[in-house]
């Protein structure tokens, strides 16, 4: 079931982040293709929430959602207009970095280090590193932009550690909740940066109608790759699940991402989480 969960994240992530560059490279800004991507995305987790019959947690920490929100505008921001500048490498590296700083912080917080994940992000930093550097646009680019992708990089990566840190804690009261918090916290600060960026109204940077069954897309595998992450398990784990889909390849195809991460990350604990007891 681990190994399932994980590979499902990873193919939703890897298909959301596709479909998010490409609709990015049209007229409609980067700030409202995920605006509108996670609004639809709180309307797809509302059955859930419903369903469900609980209200929201009574615990601060749920706020840590939405934190999260805030770092995957900042993320995928960054993410899609990397994309939308052909810059499709960049998105290895940036996993890569942000699994890596989420695993560091989870360590810290006490969660168990295995053999088959410290392999596993060697590995993924290893790789990340060979895809970048031997990506065949790096070469033809000006200090300038070489530089400027870097500092996209790290940004990125940055934003993807915090986020999988703060959801990790929050999805822990709730894992609808977290979710449903967080796509609304990152829709409304996207909303709000295109709004102020732009500088233009509301009716002139709403997607047109030929846009909305990708934007629709978009917000459904978006949350399919969300919700199985939302399982007990340790920081570590959420994080490869984060990493598994962060490949150049996935880019030109949205099924492409490599999956052998989730594998690792399903086989390197044990049957329970250590910390929450829970079975996986």
């Amino acid at each position: 079931m681990a190994i399932l969960l994980a590979a499902g994240a990873a193919i939703g992530w890897g298909a959301s982040d596709y479909f998010g560059g490409d609709a990015s490279r049209r007229d409609t800004p980067v700030f409202v293709v995920v605006a509108v991507a996670e609004l639809l995305g709180v309307l797809l987790v509302l059955p859930f929430l419903i369903g469900r019959g609980n209200p929201p947690p009574d615990d601060p920490r749920l706020l840590l959602a939405a934190v999260a929100g805030l770092a995957v505008t900042v993320e995928l921001s960054l993410i899609y207009r990397a994309l939308s500048r052909g810059a499709a490498f960049i998105t290895a590296p940036t996993g890569a970095l942000g699994a890596a700083a989420a695993v560091t912080v989870g360590l810290i917080a006490g969660d168990p280090l295995s053999l088959a994940l410290a392999i596993g992000l060697v590995c993924a930093l290893l790789g990340a590193a060979v895809s970048a550097w031997t990506s065949p646009v790096t070469g033809r680019r000006s200090r300038a932009e070489t530089w400027g992708v870097v500092a996209t990089c790290l940004g990125a990566a940055a934003a993807v550690g915090a986020m999988l840190v703060s959801l990790h804690a929050a999805g822990r009261l709730d894992p609808y909740w977290a979710t449903a918090t967080e796509h609304a916290s990152t829709g409304v600060s996207a909303g709000l940066a295109a709004l102020v960026g732009t500088r233009r109204t509301l009716r002139n940077i709403l997607p047109g109608r030929r846009q909305l069954p990708t934007l629709a897309l978009i917000a459904t595998v978006g949350v399919g790759g969300d919700l199985p992450t939302r399982a007990p398990h340790t920081t570590g784990r959420s994080a490869w699940c984060r990493r598994s889909h962060r490949s150049t390849r996935s880019r030109r195809s949205p099924w492409g991402g490599r999956c052998e991460a989730s594998v690792l990350l399903a086989s390197s604990s044990p049957e329970s989480c250590s910390r929450c007891r829970a079975p996986r």
